[in-house]
């Protein structure tokens, strides 16, 4: 008999049929955040040659910002991704898959901390180096520029070790940052299966309403908490506290978001 929570073959057809579903469903969005330093080449090479005679791609500092600006869509595309569970037809025709409720939610996770978030680099470093390659004017590659940056903050912190006796690392910066990455996917995909329709305005109304009441709860807590730092070693202790306190916070909340994405697959009715 089969195992009814979890079996292994069971959830390997699955999540090979979620991984079609998702490229067939979204395909075109995904090469439009998956392709937009493709795009911005493309305009600012047109635009060079219309307006300056020269061919000339684009700077560096404006490749930056629609990198960050991908990754900002790719947190917001989320909503989408699971987002036709709130559709009658189409998510009652999910709910008759036969897969437990928690192969599908384990797929759902991994589609969404591990696989959209490689591919998604995976395909923009790969353009990234194709047209670095192709075009001489194209500049520095985005991989080499992070690489670069993250030695010069690494030598940073061994000469601030070294000269104020502290015990700084880029480990100790890694883990928030990944954890509030995944907290930050995991919000947006509860917000795509919970909410019908407006899910990302329902989703930024949720998240105003929240930091509203975390700064008040925050300003009054602050109002009432004097530090007194006299060294750097107190000044490290009171930073990597904030540091620990946060990062636990931010992996509370995103075990909790974790559980309510399964609590609504649970409970998904049409």
């Amino acid at each position: 008999m089969k195992n009814e929570v979890f079996n292994g073959q069971r959830f390997w057809t699955y999540f090979k049929y979620d991984l079609t579903q998702m490229w067939r469903n979204h395909v075109k969005a995904a090469i439009l955040i998956g392709f937009s330093g493709l795009f911005l080449y493309i305009i600012g090479i047109a635009y060079n040659a219309v307006f300056n005679q020269i061919w000339a791609a684009p700077g560096f500092g404006s490749r930056v910002v629609v990198f960050l600006l991908a990754c900002f869509a790719l947190e917001l595309f989320q909503t989408r991704t699971y987002g036709y569970l709130t559709d009658r037809r189409k998510g009652s025709a999910w709910l008759m898959i036969p897969a437990s409720s928690f192969e599908k939610w384990l797929s759902m996770i991994l589609m969404t901390l591990v696989v959209i978030p490689v591919a998604f680099v995976a395909t923009y470093t790969i353009i990234d180096a194709i047209l670095a390659a192709a075009d001489p004017t194209y500049g520095q590659l985005l991989v080499g520029a992070a690489q670069t940056a993250i030695a010069n903050v690494q030598e940073s912190l061994v000469e601030a070790n070294n000269e104020y006796s502290t015990t700084w690392s880029l480990g100790v910066m890694t883990a928030p940052a990944l954890i509030g990455y995944a907290c930050n996917f995991l919000y947006f995909l509860l917000c795509g299966i919970s909410f019908k329709r407006n899910k990302i305005l329902w989703a930024f109304i949720i998240l105003f309403i929240f930091s509203i009441a975390f700064s008040t709860v925050m300003t009054m807590f602050g109002l009432q908490t004097h530090y007194d730092i006299e060294d750097f070693a107190e000044a490290e202790d009171f930073i990597r506290g904030i540091i620990g306190w946060s990062t636990t916070v931010t992996a509370v909340l995103a075990i909790g978001l974790a559980g309510g994405i399964y609590y609504r697959i649970k409970t998904l009715k049409h």
